[in-house]
C-alpha cells in the first residue's frame, strides 16, 4: 500500500462518525420556529416541482407539507408563509432517529407567493413563480462549475415550487429552505452586485464578483448570474441575465452584462482562475483608480438596516428595482446612504424596464469633443482593433509568456483600513491559491457574445449612462460633452473585432460620415476612412453568428459607397446586391420564426412540459449522445414522450430528463424579442439598420443584370419589383418597372 491510498474501512468509519456527529447537533439544536406550533397545523398534499437545468424541463412529484394560514412578513410584490417539510429518510441511514422526530423536527422553509393589485395572493402568477425556480436552478448549475476551480465553495438555496392542488385555483409558491444568522465573519444578509451593474465597494468581498464574471465565461457568453446575496457563500433570489432575454422582467440581458463589466475589477482570483481581462477605455479605468485599489475584502454587519426591513422585504424591493434600476444617474437623489443596501434600493426609480432606458430630454449636446493627442492616438488605434480579429493570448489573461500569473501590486499596507467605521475589520477574502489553473477557453460562441456585451455598453456611454466619465477639461464654449465619445469608439471597436455585426456597421456609417445611433458624437469625432467603412460593412456580412437583418443594412450601405465612389464595376455592385437581397429574405424568414416560437411560448406555461410537435434534441438509446428530431407523443402525464429522429425517421420512448428541447437561435432571438428596441433605449429610431425597401434592392439588381446584358433575368426582377410595390399602394412605381419589365421581354 502506498502513502498515498486509502484505506476504505477507516474512510467509512470516519464518514459514518460525521454523520453522527452532524445529526446530533441538529437534534440538539433549537428550532427557531418552535414558538409557532407549526406542527400543530393540519397536513396538506402539494405537488412539487423540480427543474432540471441540463433538460430544461420540470419533474414533478407528491408530498405533503405544514404552512401557517398568514404571512409572517411581506414585501412590495410577495407575502411569505412559514412552512415545514418532512426530510424524505434515506433508504438506510446511519442514524434513523433523527428521522423519528416527525413535523416537530422537520425542516423550516419559506413559502413565497405573488401579489395581485390588491395586495391578495395571484393565482395566475405560475410563470413568475416557475421562473423564480429556473433562476435558482440556472444559478446553482454555474455555482457548481465555479466550484470545480475555486478555493471557496460556494452555493445557492435549492428551491422547487409547491402547488397546493387541494385549494381553489391550486395556487403556487416558490419554496426554499429558510436561512438564519451570521457568517463566520459576523455579517448577515448582504447583497454583493445587482442585475444593473452596482458592484459592492464596501465590505468588497471577491468570491461573488469573481464568481458572476466566471458564469459568463463558463457558459460561453449566455448567461451571467448576478444580483448575488445571501449569509456568507450560501446565497439566494439570484437574477440571471441571458443573451436572449429568457429569464424574466429583470433579465436585462446583455445590457445587464455590459453594465457589471464596466464595474468589475479584475483581481488576483479571477487571474488565477484563468478569467480573462475585460478591456476598458483609458477614461473607464481612469475613473475607476479614482477608487481606492485595495486587494483586501472588508466585512460589515447591519443591524440598523435589519432591524428597520427584514431580509424577505429587501428581497422584493430588490426584485422591483431589477425592473427600473437602469435610470439616468441625474435622476436619481445623491444623498443617498453609503451603507451597501440601502445605496441599492433606491426609492425614486422609473416603474418599467422601457423607461428606465430611454433618454431624457436634453439641450442640444456639443458635437464636437476638445481632443488630446493622446485622445487621437487611442481613436486610431482602436480603428485599428477594429478591423482585425480579437486575439485572446496570455496577455488578456494577465499572464506571462510561460503562462505564469503575473503578480498584481498592492496598494495598501496590511494595516491599512483597520478603524474604518470602527466596526469594520479587515481580511483576505480566501487564501491564495497555490496553483493557477489554466485559462479559460474562450469559444466562437463565446467571441460572439463578448462582442454584444461591448457593443451594449458603447450604447449605453451613447445614450450618457455614465455622465462621470467625462472630464472636466473637455468643456468646449463652456459646454460639457453628454458622454465619453471615446469610450463609445473604444467598445464599438472591440465589439467589431469579435465579429458584432451592429457594431461593425456603427463604425462603418461613422467612417463615412453618417450619424450612428449608438451616439449622436460617434460621425464628428471619427476621421473619414471610405476604405475603412467598406472592409467593416464586409465584415459585417462575413459574420456567422449573427441575424441576418443588420447584415442586409451593412450589405445596403456597402452598395451605397460603391455607388458614390464610381469606381467599382457593375459585377461587384450586383454580388453585394444579390447578398443583401438574400440577407433581407432570410430576414423574414427569421422574423416569421421568431413570431411563430412566441405564439407556441404564449399558449403554454413554464411547467406545461413538452407537446406534440416540439423540436427536441434526444439521448439516443441513452448513451450520452443527443440528436434533433421531433416529439411524435406524450406518454406517463407528461414524463416520457416519444422522439422520432430527423435523420433516419427512426423513434424511441424516453424520460422527459433525456430530452433537451430545441429553441430558436439565441443570436436570432435577442435580436428580434429584445425587451428594449434601441429606438425606447435611445429615445431615437434606430437608423444604422435601415435598409433598401425589398422592392427597391430588387429593382436595383434588375437594372444591373439590364446593364450586363441579361435581359431576361432583368425583366423578371422588374416584374417582381412592381408587383411587391403594387402590394405596397405604390401604384405609380409599379406601372414604370412593369412597363420596363415588357420592353426588355421584346
Amino acid at each position: 500500500m502506498t502513502a498515498f491510498s486509502y484505506d476504505r474501512k477507516t474512510v467509512r468509519k470516519s464518514l459514518r462518525q460525521k454523520i453522527r456527529r452532524a445529526a446530533a447537533t441538529a437534534i440538539h439544536q433549537e428550532d427557531v420556529w418552535a414558538e409557532f406550533n407549526i406542527q400543530d397545523i393540519p397536513a396538506e398534499r402539494v405537488v412539487r416541482h423540480t427543474y432540471n437545468p441540463e433538460t430544461k424541463q420540470f419533474l414533478k412529484n407528491e408530498t405533503i407539507v405544514k404552512m401557517e394560514k398568514e404571512p409572517f412578513t411581506n414585501g412590495a410584490m410577495r407575502h411569505c408563509f412559514r412552512l415545514k417539510k418532512l426530510a424524505t429518510p434515506p433508504q438506510s441511514a446511519s442514524n434513523h432517529r433523527f428521522h423519528s422526530y416527525g413535523w416537530s423536527r422537520a425542516l423550516n422553509y419559506v413559502a413565497k407567493c405573488y401579489l395581485n393589485e390588491a395586495g391578495e395572493p395571484d393565482i395566475n402568477e405560475r410563470d413568475s413563480v416557475l421562473t423564480d425556480i429556473i433562476l435558482q436552478y440556472e444559478a446553482a448549475h454555474w455555482a457548481e462549475k465555479f466550484n470545480v476551480t475555486a478555493p471557496k465553495k460556494i452555493d445557492f438555496i435549492r428551491a422547487y415550487a409547491l402547488e397546493f392542488v387541494d385549494r381553489p385555483g391550486s395556487p403556487m409558491f416558490a419554496v426554499e429552505r429558510f436561512i438564519a444568522g451570521k457568517d463566520t465573519y459576523g455579517c448577515g444578509f448582504l447583497k454583493h452586485n445587482t442585475n444593473s451593474g452596482f458592484v459592492d465597494q464596501e465590505v468588497r468581498r471577491k468570491t461573488p464578483q469573481v464568481f458572476s464574471a466566471h458564469s459568463f465565461y463558463a457558459s460561453q457568453g449566455n448567461r451571467l448570474v448576478a444580483d448575488i446575496q445571501g449569509v456568507g457563500d450560501l446565497y439566494t433570489d439570484p437574477q440571471v441575465l441571458s443573451i436572449d432575454y429568457r429569464f424574466g422582467d429583470g433579465d436585462l440581458g446583455p445590457r445587464g452584462m455590459a453594465l457589471f463589466f464596466k464595474n468589475f475589477r479584475h483581481c488576483d482570483l479571477s487571474d488565477k482562475m484563468g478569467i480573462p481581462i475585460f478591456p476598458l477605455s483609458r477614461n473607464e479605468r481612469k475613473h475607476q483608480a479614482k477608487y481606492e485599489d485595495d486587494e483586501s475584502t472588508l466585512s460589515e454587519g447591519s443591524p440598523l438596516l435589519e432591524a428597520l426591513m427584514c431580509k424577505f422585504k429587501m428581497l422584493d424591493d430588490n426584485r422591483q428595482m431589477r425592473k427600473s434600476i437602469l435610470v439616468m444617474p441625474t435622476d436619481l437623489n445623491c444623498a443617498y446612504s453609503t451603507d451597501t443596501e440601502k445605496r441599492n434600493n433606491f426609492s425614486d426609480v422609473s416603474k418599467t424596464i422601457r423607461k428606465s432606458f430611454v433618454a431624457s430630454k436634453k439641450k442640444k449636446a456639443v458635437s464636437i469633443v476638445k481632443r488630446t493627442k493622446s485622445d487621437i492616438d487611442e481613436v486610431t488605434s482602436c480603428l485599428e482593433i477594429a478591423l482585425t480579429d480579437a486575439v485572446f493570448d496570455n496577455t488578456a489573461f494577465h499572464r506571462f509568456e510561460s503562462g505564469e500569473v503575473k503578480p498584481r501590486h498592492r496598494r495598501n499596507s496590511e494595516d491599512d483600513g483597520s478603524d474604518l467605521k470602527g466596526n469594520m475589520c479587515k481580511r483576505k477574502s480566501v487564501a491564495l491559491m497555490k496553483v493557477d489553473h489554466p485559462p479559460m477557453e474562450i469559444t466562437d460562441e463565446t467571441k460572439s457574445n463578448l462582442g454584444k456585451v461591448h457593443y451594449h455598453l458603447a450604447c449605453l456611454h451613447g445614450m450618457d449612462r455614465f455622465p462621470e466619465i467625462v472630464s472636466l477639461d473637455r468643456i468646449v464654449d463652456d459646454e460639457l460633452p453628454s458622454h465619453d465619445v471615446f469610450s463609445v469608439v473604444f467598445h464599438l471597436s472591440h465589439a467589431a473585432s469579435l465579429g458584432d455585426v451592429k457594431a461593425c456597421l456603427a463604425l462603418a456609417r461613422a467612417r463615412v460620415g453618417l450619424h450612428s445611433s449608438a451616439s449622436p458624437l460617434l460621425h464628428t469625432n471619427v476621421p473619414i476612412d471610405f476604405d475603412s467603412a467598406k472592409d467593416l460593412c464586409r465584415r459585417a456580412m462575413s459574420s456567422e453568428r449573427s441575424p441576418a437583418s443588420p447584415k442586409a443594412a451593412a450589405g445596403c450601405l456597402l452598395y451605397q459607397i460603391l455607388e458614390d465612389e464610381e469606381a467599382a464595376g457593375d459585377v461587384e455592385k450586383l454580388h453585394v446586391l444579390e447578398e443583401s437581397l438574400n440577407f433581407l429574405n432570410l430576414a423574414q424568414r427569421e422574423q416569421a420564426a421568431v413570431k411563430e416560437h412566441a405564439k407556441k411560448m404564449q399558449s403554454r406555461g413554464k411547467a406545461d412540459g413538452l407537446h406534440v410537435g416540439d423540436a427536441v434534441e434526444g439521448n439516443y438509446f441513452m448513451e450520452g449522445t443527443y440528436y434533433p428530431g421531433k416529439v411524435i407523443d406524450v406518454l406517463e402525464n407528461g414524463n416520457s414522450v416519444v422522439v422520432q429522429y430527423d435523420d433516419d425517421g427512426s423513434s424511441e420512448t424516453l424520460p422527459v430528463d433525456n430530452v433537451r428541447p430545441i429553441e430558436v437561435s439565441a443570436e436570432v432571438l435577442s435580436h428580434e424579442t429584445s425587451r428594449l428596441t434601441d429606438e425606447e433605449a435611445f429615445g431615437v429610431s434606430n437608423t444604422d439598420e435601415i435598409v433598401l425597401l425589398h422592392y427597391d434592392l430588387i429593382s436595383k439588381i434588375a437594372e444591373l443584370k439590364e446593364k450586363t446584358g441579361d435581359r431576361l433575368a432583368a425583366a423578371e426582377l422588374f416584374q417582381q419589383a412592381a408587383e411587391m410595390a403594387m402590394s405596397a399602394g405604390k401604384m405609380q412605381t409599379a406601372n414604370k418597372w412593369s412597363m420596363r419589365a415588357a420592353e426588355l421581354e421584346t
